[in-house]
């Protein structure tokens, strides 16, 4: 099950929001940021087979060195595509990998982090070659259905469901350190992100944020109360010196500043920020995902107001979303991954335009 099925049932998503906005959309022009310049390219759509990909309930994905690495939760593999073309490059599966139920992937330099939800460990290989450089497992590590991870400075920071955040070495792939126990108030944690000097886990139980010191992993402080309007809080990213952090029963998201702690905004959308979930940054946006319904949909947030420019969903074009579990951008392209339907959507940053599916 991926983690953001882990979530307590809310109020369904109808389609006719999406209907409702979808004059809105269609008048996106008027509405862009100024500094981008893309209205005079065509945009075309180009559906590609999925056939070869080995896309199987993908979950998760990264960039690096122009590729994107995508987690197959249940084809227990990771299915490599040209980020700029499309093209499936490889399918990487076997044993020599140990993929078991892949959950989450980061990139940090040539190497590529793959979290195993089945198989409580984290499979280490080298994108350059696109070899398996170990498998990170064992009691003292304490993974216990790693849901999501992190990296700064050198370590990688794993969220386990059960409650752990672990902290490896990136160039050996020893344990440094993990934090658990009643301190740190993790509560049904999904998300976390990283930075210089600092962690963050996102509680969705209790509604509150926990901040980590990464050198130590001792307990900063736990974020929470009415200022934040933290409600459900699932993903979380890092964007300059803010943190985002959405919050799937508010239809909202959180921005926090990270030197301080202390809430910059909340953004509140109910008509375009239905249930959001995960949440990347990149080409100068924040951009949501929300998986549940019978419309799911991706947004667009400009970080410098806090104002959300677009939504897009399966009303506005051909893009396939079926309960999309993660997004990533490359570029002035972002990516999102549906676990529902097998599947990739290619979109415009600056517009959402669907440029390319490949189901």
């Amino acid at each position: 099950m991926d983690h953001w099925e882990r979530r307590r049932p809310f109020r369904t998503i109808f389609i006719v929001a999406c209907l409702l906005v979808l004059g809105a959309v269609l008048a996106v022009g008027g509405l862009k940021v100024a500094h981008k310049v893309h209205w005079s390219e065509p945009v075309t759509s180009v559906a590609y087979p999925s056939a070869g990909y080995g896309l199987d309930a993908p979950t998760a994905a990264a960039v690096t060195g122009g590729d994107l690495y995508i987690a197959n939760e249940q084809g227990d593999s990771v299915s490599v595509v040209n980020a700029g073309s499309g093209r499936h490059v490889a399918t990487l599966s076997g044993p020599s990998f140990a993929l078991d139920q892949p959950t989450a992937v980061v990139a940090v330099g040539p190497d590529l982090f793959i979290a195993n939800g089945a198989g409580n460990s984290v499979t280490e290989l080298d994108t350059r070659t696109r070899a398996p450089v170990r498998t990170i497992s064992g009691t003292p590590f304490q993974f216990s259905d790693p849901i999501a991870m992190a990296a700064a400075r050198g370590r990688l920071f794993v969220l386990s469901a059960s409650g752990v955040v672990t902290a490896v070495s990136v160039a050996s792939g020893g344990l440094v350190g993990t934090a658990s126990g009643a301190p740190f108030g993790f509560d049904a944690p999904l998300g976390i992100a990283a930075s210089t000097g600092r962690v963050w886990v996102t509680n969705s139980a209790g509604n509150s944020v926990t901040e980590l010191n990464s050198g130590t992993l001792s307990l900063v402080a736990r974020l929470q109360g009415p200022a934040y309007k933290f409600e459900t809080p699932t993903g979380a990213v890092i964007e300059g010196t803010d943190l985002w952090v959405t919050n799937e029963a508010g239809d909202s998201v959180t921005e926090v500043d990270t030197t301080t702690g202390t809430p910059v905004r909340v953004v509140i959308d109910h008509t375009n920020l239905p249930t959001p979930g995960p949440i990347t940054f990149g080409d100068g946006y924040i951009f949501t995902v929300s998986p549940p319904g019978d419309s799911p949909m991706v947004s667009q947030i400009t970080p410098d107001d806090g104002k959300v420019v677009w939504m897009m969903c399966n009303t506005n074009g051909p893009y396939l979303f079926s309960n999309p579990q993660a997004a990533v951008v490359s570029g002035s392209n972002l990516w999102v991954v549906s676990k529902g339907s097998s599947s990739l959507t290619e979109m415009d940053t600056d517009s959402g335009a669907v440029l390319r599916t490949i189901s």
